[in-house]
């Protein structure tokens, strides 16, 4: 009994495959380098200069904001382009 209700009721209860949709990507505007913090930029030079000497990294939590701040860091420095 339980069985025929659910497939009487696939088309209510389940996701059919066209209905998918790709994540629209949201363009940002590129972080100038006056704005970046001075505790952030060390960080990225640090991890250029393991990455070099191929040593492992520490990198601390980081929130969305920094974490942006250390990549652009990286890319200023031509470390990873």
């Amino acid at each position: 009994m339980k069985d025929k209700f659910i497939v009487a009721c696939q088309e209510y209860f389940v996701k059919q495959q066209g209905e998918r949709r790709a994540h629209q990507r949201q363009i940002r505007e590129t972080l100038p380098e006056e704005a970046i913090t001075k505790r952030l930029r060390t960080l990225a030079k640090v991890i250029a200069r393991s990455e070099r000497r191929h040593q492992p990294v520490r990198i601390p939590a980081l929130n969305g904001a920094e974490w942006g701040q250390v990549l652009r860091t990286l890319e200023l420095k031509r470390a990873y382009a």
